[in-house]
């Protein structure tokens, strides 16, 4: 209902803008010709030619919106709007009458006989008025169609946005997913190691972080997105049990700066690269020490996890179709596109390292505590 209300309301309003223009045109002509209309003959002739037009223009909104123009019906519409030019014209034409009939009578009375126009004379009046009428029904036609097409245009281009935008999100939901089991089956390797040991301590802390853990990935499904301060705390949870796993073998080291605590990264982003040097570096190694920096370089956010390992290699190439990087950098393309940079290789003092390059933002204190 809205939208045949809001079709009618511009058809109106065109239809009194072509009236305004038109009234402009003929006082002005007839002022330069040295003839300027007198008040009776615009309140007679002139104005009410234009005012009736307004009230007419409705049913170039009802034709708009019963044909507008489609592909393969062209011709067809064509044919609808032709006929529909031609009604328009008789209804003018009927308004007009009718004006003259009212003022007629309003002026002698019930009983003046008034000379309307019949027969060979309406036809000729309205054979007069076909070509001028014409060409006002198909002014204000044509607007109401360019504007529809704008209207469609721009509800097709939103409705686009939202279907990529649930498809993004369907496909950042699958990418999570699967890092969620990837990372329970690693960490409840940990503790089958631990409790082979019969390391009971040990087993109670690493449950306890495990369950802090999955708490933290698991309570917000659809959050994409969160500061880097929570990103470092899971990670922090996640060094703990591996340093139960690897009681001597493993040091860390963090350097992050303090600016970069609330910068907007995606969820479960530096646990993985933190895993993939673990499992691909100091895991091979007798000792090793993992370095986790972050800071601000512009308006870019430059996180970096290096190992001083054996390096990539083939195990880079081993990894790159499996569930580490290959899942980080489809979700860093997802979420920035070309912004969002994976990069890895060898570092020039030896072992691997992992660059993430992604566009500086910062995440409100009230998300964070939500």
């Amino acid at each position: 209902m809205r939208q045949p209300l809001r079709t009618t309301a511009t058809a109106l309003s065109i239809a009194a803008l072509l009236a305004l223009l038109e009234l402009f045109r003929t006082t002005l002509t007839r002022i330069l010709e040295g003839n300027p209309a007198t008040g009776p003959e615009f309140l007679h002739r002139v104005i009410p030619m234009w005012v009736t037009v307004v009230i007419a223009s409705p049913w170039c909104a009802f034709m708009t919106s019963r044909f507008p123009f489609r592909p393969g019906r062209t011709a067809r519409t064509l044919f609808a709007h032709f006929g529909g030019a031609g009604v328009f014209v008789a209804l003018h034409l009927s308004l007009i009458l009718l004006f003259h009939w009212v003022m007629a009578n309003a002026r002698f009375g019930s009983n003046a006989i008034v000379d309307l126009p019949t027969g060979h004379r309406l036809l000729h009046m309205y054979a007069f008025y076909v070509g001028m009428e014409m060409s006002v029904y198909a002014a204000i036609v044509m607007v109401l169609l360019l504007l529809q097409a704008r209207r469609e245009a721009a509800e097709r281009e939103v409705a686009t946005a939202r279907l990529a935008q649930s498809v993004t999100a369907a496909r950042l939901e699958s990418l999570q997913a699967q890092i969620h089991p990837h990372f329970l089956f690693n960490t409840l390797n940990t503790l089958a190691v631990l409790a082979r040991r019969g390391d009971g301590p040990a087993v109670d802390r690493a449950i306890g972080d495990l369950g802090a853990m999955l708490r933290a990935s698991f309570e917000s499904p659809g959050r994409h997105e969160l500061s880097l301060a929570e990103e470092i705390a899971f990670v922090e949870r996640y060094l703990s049990l591996q340093r139960l796993r690897f009681p001597d073998r493993l040091a860390v080291d963090l350097q992050i700066d303090a600016e970069t605590l609330d910068a907007r990264v995606p969820a479960l982003l530096v646990q993985p690269l933190v895993e993939n040097a673990l499992e691909h570096g100091l895991a091979t190694a007798r000792g090793g020490r993992l370095r986790i920096s972050a800071r601000r370089d512009a308006g870019v956010l430059q996180i970096e996890v290096a190992d001083d390992g054996p390096g990539f290699g083939a195990a880079m190439a081993a990894d790159a179709s499996g569930i580490g990087l290959a899942n980080i950098r489809e979700r860093l393309q997802l979420l920035y596109g070309a912004a969002g940079e994976l990069t890895c290789g060898d570092a020039p003092a030896g072992g691997g390292r992992v660059r993430v390059r992604i566009p500086w933002r910062t995440v409100d204190r009230t998300e964070i505590a939500t």
